[in-house]
Formats: structure tokens, C-alpha cells, sequence
């Protein structure tokens, strides 16, 4: 009797025998026990996982001299023959050669009608029938969806999104899932103590992830080791005979990684090479070692997930605790360009090499998040931890500490001010003055003036301190809260002349740009009566904007000059384009001006945060309401 391969000799003939499709037994079963049987069943997965021998198991089943049942008597005529190969009313097609409309006619549409010759049920078994032509289909689709009642359609394919949704939609989909390494080994091991074959565990598991999912790929490689080793079997003989790379090679490549170890990668590679393993194979076996040292780091130690034994979780639990999740991440991206690099290139082996020396590297690499967050603990150190806000600031009140002594010592030496005891510094909330009049950084330096000029001699400030200490009746005036309360209101009061300028500052302070681009880009531009007259060359979007606006002028206008302002948007052609000059507001501009230099004004100013609204000449009436 000739030699029968390990795929066919233990081929499943029972749901019972059938290997990881649980889900699949359980619902066959259950139809063949209650007789809920339908007319299409619709059989999809990977190859090598039962399908067509589900589909005969199936046909025994609703066929067996016993009646129908889950568990056929395999003792039968009609068992054997499908056993075998040869029943009449079990019809096996191969649609792969079958494609075209005239085979579906001649085979199944032309033979339906006639009722089975021996057994209870016509069973049609179609494999892989995707590959049957549109027009097939179309002949197939009233058959399949209103056979007579003795016919049953079992059809098998691996690609299941090729099939038309009119032919799903008539069929119950049974989808077969890839499966477990664990459970193969198990399948595996049964055959070798049958067959009496001597191999470890270990050897045996290296056969299981050679079948990635498929059994029968993995007996058809259980059947090749036995040719090449015989009865006694090791685990080179496999990595020999199946070109595959052993996990403990796989382990040894992942520790020289971790180690960076270059001259290691090297001689592994040169080993790899010099055993004939297909190098872009040996890539993807890598890839899918260091998937398990990710999965292994990110906490779940489940060896049916990882498809390995318990041992070997733990093996990759202490190599994984070498690497972060970031690496193995990265490394696994390099690895992937590494693997589409080596199917292109002449010379594979060079690629190998730099990518796996790229990968023993790409640890020292790191992340946007850690290198912020180093910058700022460097920033911490140099702004001295958590005085940093203060340390920021203060340089800044020295600088203008130190801008501002020139001119207090001349102001002192010239103008009869009465002289006042040294006062201690503010040391817990350094205080920096800011003029809204000029925006430069520093102080402007201009000569000393007579103030007796500008104030008569009674109304010039007193800075001295008092000699007695204040009443409790009286509590002494913070610097802090109630003189800039007091200030705060007289900045409100706008310069004549100045509305302007006030309403352009307003609008860049409320972070406007569009409006403040169109009032800057307007041929003129004057406020008069709570109205702000802006003209413009053109009515365009730039002045529709300004229209659009008014709700924001309400406000400004409220908040500077205690009423709404009106925005007036005129269009002409031929307007000035600056305004004539109010030489009253140039004069008073320059009062102002000089008034900055006296260092009594200025020092006040310093002291609380003030700034100069009004300047009058000697005999000149009060500010205007």
C-alpha cells in the first residue's frame, strides 16, 4: 500500500476531531441534532484551517444510514464513500477549474432536478468559490436561493470579500479562524505518539509556528522534518530542513540589540546568511518576536496569545524588561523599513546589517515629551527652582533702578526740594513701572528742567516722610491697592486731540487685527461728537468689516469715553490722507514731554504706577470735563 501523508491520514472525520473551530462544531452539531437544517452554508477562512473537511463531516452527517446526527457511524456505505471520495450524491467542485456559466449549468443546474440516488440529501460541495465568473454566479443565484428541498449547498472560500453580497445574503457564513499554535502542538504531539516518532517540546513547538495558523501547512512540515531526520528528531534538524530561524537564535539577535552590541549583530548576521535562511523571511520572523516582547512588556504573559509555551514567556519577560515600550516600538517600524529595503536591494545582506545596527542605536534616540521636559528642568536649575518668578523680575526693577539714579541725584542738587530720609526697598513684590504715553523699555533720558517753571513753589510735592507716626484713624494709604485704584480711573481720560490714537491702542489691546488692519489701511481717519469718521477709497470688504464692527466701538466708546461710539464709514475718492494738524494737541504734547523730565514727576510716577494726563500752562484753566 503506497504512503498516505500525515495531512490526509489524520484528517478529522468527526466535529469532535476537528481542531480549534469550537464556535463552528457547536453550532453544526446542535442544527443536525434539532434537524434545523438550511439549504447554503457558506464556509470562509484561511487555508488549512477545516473547512472542506468540516463540509464532509457535514455531508456525513445529514447522509449516514443512522439517521442525521453529529456523530455519523463512519461504518456506513454511504460514510465510506464520502470518506473516500466516490459518493453519487455527494458532489465535490473545484471551482478554481470550474469558472465558467457552462460548468455551473452542466454540473449543478442540470443535475438538481434529479432526485439522489442512494442517500437522503443531494449535497453540492463547491471549493474555493470565489473564483466562479459573474455570470456563474447570476446562473447560480435562483438554484441557491430555492433549491428543492433533498439539495444542500456547502461552499468553501478563502476570500470571502470576493463573493457578491447576492450570494451571501442566501447563504449562513461560518467564518474559521487561524489556530492557535498551542493547539496545534497538541494536534501534533497525538500524531507523533502514533506515529512513533521521538522529538522534544521544544522541536514540536518550532513545527506548530512554522504552520502560522494552518494546520495542515504545519503537518505538511511535520511530514518534511520526518523525511529529512527519521524517527528521531532535534531542533536543528527542523531549523535545517524548514530554512527556519529557532526563537533561541531569534532571543539572541534581541539581546545584542539591548546591548548594543554591533559586532554581535554582525557575526549573527553572517550565521544567518551562511545557513541559506531566505533573509526577508528571518526579517518577519524578527518582527514577530519583538510583537512579543512588546506584548510581553505591556503586561499580558498569555501564551495562547503569544502562540509559545509558559517557558518561553518567561524567557521573553526578562529580555522584554531590557527594553522600554518606546523602543520596541521604534525598533519595530525601523525593522519594517528594514524589511522592504532588503526585498529591493542587490545586495540584502548589506541592508540587514545597517538596519539591525540602526536598531541596536535607536535606544539612545528619545521622545519629544523627555527632551521638553529636560529643557525645563534646565530652565528650573538656571531660575533657581521655585524662585524663579522673582529672579525673572528683579533684574528688570535693578535696570530701572539704576536708569532712573542719574537723574534723582541732578534733581536733588538743582531744585530746592526738601530732602527725605532713606526709605527701605519694597523687596517682596518688586514694582515696575510702565508708561502707557511711551512703549520703549526704558525710561527716556532727557535733560534736567527747572520745575519752578512748570509748578509754583507751593504746589511742588513733598516727598519727605512724616516725623510723627500716622493715627489709627487715619490708616496709611497702600501703594499696592488704593493709589492704583485711584490712577486707574484718570487713565480713562483722554488727551484732545489724542481720540484716535486712544481708539487704534484699545482695539490692539482687545487683540482685534482685522479691524486694527482696516482702521490703519482707511485714507483718513477723525473722531467728533462720539463719532469715529473713517473714509476709505473704495466700499470693499476692508470697509464692510469696519461696518460690521459696531458692537466692538460700542464698547471701546463706553469704556474711554463714557458713551457708545459711532463708527461713520465713508467712501471717496479723492480725501487728504492725513488730517490737518491740531497744533493745540502738538503743544500739549510737548508740555507733557517736558513735564517727563522733571525727576520729582517722575518719581512720583515711579511710586505709584501713575501716568501724566494733563499738563497746563502757569495761569492756564483746569484739565476740560
Amino acid at each position: 500500500m503506497s504512503y498516505q501523508v500525515i495531512a490526509r491520514k489524520y484528517r478529522p472525520q468527526t466535529f469532535s476531531d476537528l481542531t480549534g473551530q469550537e464556535h463552528i462544531t457547536r453550532t453544526l452539531t446542535r442544527a443536525l441534532d434539532q434537524q434545523r437544517l438550511h439549504h447554503a452554508y457558506l464556509f470562509a477562512g484561511v487555508r488549512g484551517t477545516g473547512k472542506t473537511t468540516s463540509a464532509r463531516i457535514l455531508a456525513k452527517g445529514l447522509n449516514c444510514h443512522n439517521g442525521i446526527t453529529s456523530q455519523p457511524c463512519l461504518q456506513c456505505p454511504s460514510c465510506v464513500e464520502i470518506t473516500v471520495g466516490n459518493s453519487l450524491d455527494v458532489l465535490e467542485i473545484d471551482a478554481a477549474s470550474n469558472t465558467g456559466v457552462d460548468n455551473v449549468r452542466d454540473v449543478i443546474i442540470n443535475n438538481i432536478a434529479m432526485a439522489p440516488a442512494r442517500d437522503r440529501h443531494k449535497v453540492f460541495v463547491i471549493d474555493e468559490v470565489h473564483m466562479l465568473s459573474t455570470s456563474a454566479f447570476n446562473a447560480l443565484l435562483k438554484t441557491l436561493e430555492e433549491p428543492p428541498s433533498h439539495v444542500v449547498f456547502i461552499m468553501a472560500t478563502t476570500e470571502l470579500h470576493k463573493l457578491p453580497d447576492t450570494i451571501l445574503s442566501r447563504c449562513q457564513q461560518f467564518e474559521f479562524r487561524q489556530i492557535p499554535t498551542e493547539k496545534i502542538f497538541q494536534r501534533l504531539r497525538e500524531i507523533a505518539d502514533k506515529e512513533s516518532i521521538k522529538i522534544s517540546d521544544e522541536a514540536l513547538r518550532e513545527i506548530a509556528r512554522a504552520g502560522a495558523g494552518s494546520l495542515r501547512d504545519a503537518q505538511s512540515a511535520f511530514d518534511q522534518v520526518i523525511a529529512f531526520s527519521g524517527s528521531e528528531i532535534t531542533e536543528n534538524d527542523i531549523t535545517a530542513s524548514l530554512g527556519l530561524v529557532s526563537t533561541a537564535t531569534l532571543g539572541r539577535f534581541a539581546e545584542a540589540i539591548a546591548n548594543r552590541d554591533t559586532a554581535g549583530i554582525i557575526n549573527l548576521v553572517e550565521e544567518v546568511f551562511s545557513r541559506g535562511y531566505d533573509l526577508r523571511n528571518f526579517t518577519r520572523e524578527l518582527m514577530a518576536y519583538l510583537r512579543h516582547l512588546l506584548v510581553v512588556k505591556s503586561g499580558v504573559a498569555s501564551g495562547e496569545l503569544l502562540g509559545v509555551a509558559d517557558v518561553e514567556v518567561a524567557k521573553l519577560a526578562k529580555l522584554a524588561a531590557q527594553f522600554s515600550e518606546e523602543d520596541l516600538v521604534r525598533c519595530f517600524h525601523l525593522l519594517a523599513e528594514t524589511e522592504k529595503e532588503v526585498k529591493d536591494s542587490p545586495h540584502p545582506r548589506f541592508q540587514l546589517e545597517i538596519g539591525l545596527v540602526k536598531l541596536a542605536h535607536a535606544s539612545r534616540l528619545r521622545t519629544l515629551d523627555e527632551l521638553i521636559e529636560r529643557l525645563e528642568s534646565l530652565e528650573s536649575q538656571l531660575s533657581g527652582g521655585a524662585g524663579g518668578s522673582v529672579a525673572h523680575s528683579a533684574p528688570v526693577v535693578q535696570r530701572s533702578a539704576a536708569n532712573y539714579e542719574r537723574p534723582v541725584r541732578q534733581a536733588h542738587a538743582e531744585a530746592p526740594v526738601k530732602p527725605q530720609p532713606a526709605k527701605p526697598p519694597i523687596a517682596e513684590k518688586p514694582v515696575q513701572v510702565k508708561s502707557t504715553i511711551n512703549d520703549s523699555s526704558e525710561p527716556p533720558e532727557f535733560p534736567d528742567f527747572d520745575p519752578a517753571e512748570y509748578f509754583p513753589p507751593s504746589e511742588l510735592p513733598d516727598f519727605s516722610e512724616p516725623e510723627a507716626p500716622l493715627s489709627p484713624a487715619s490708616p496709611k494709604r497702600s501703594v499696592t491697592a488704593a493709589a492704583p485704584k485711584e490712577i486707574a480711573q484718570a487713565t480713562i481720560q483722554i488727551i484732545p486731540g489724542r481720540e484716535v490714537e486712544a481708539i487704534l491702542k484699545e482695539v490692539q489691546k482687545l487683540n482685534r487685527p482685522l479691524v486694527l488692519m482696516a482702521l490703519e489701511d482707511a485714507q483718513g481717519k477723525s473722531y467728533q461728537n462720539g463719532a469715529l469718521t473713517v473714509t476709505f477709497s473704495k466700499d470693499d470688504a476692508v470697509a464692510k468689516r469696519l461696518r460690521d464692527s459696531a458692537t466692538l466701538f460700542r464698547t471701546i466708546g463706553e469704556k474711554l469715553f463714557g458713551q457708545p461710539l459711532r463708527v461713520e464709514v465713508q467712501i471717496s475718492s479723492n480725501v487728504e490722507t492725513e488730517p490737518a494738524v491740531d497744533q493745540t494737541a502738538v503743544k500739549r504734547q510737548e508740555l507733557k514731554e517736558a513735564a517727563l523730565q522733571n525727576s520729582a514727576v517722575r518719581r512720583v510716577m515711579e511710586e505709584f504706577r501713575g501716568e501724566i494726563v494733563w499738563v497746563k500752562e502757569s495761569g492756564e484753566a483746569n484739565q476740560p470735563s
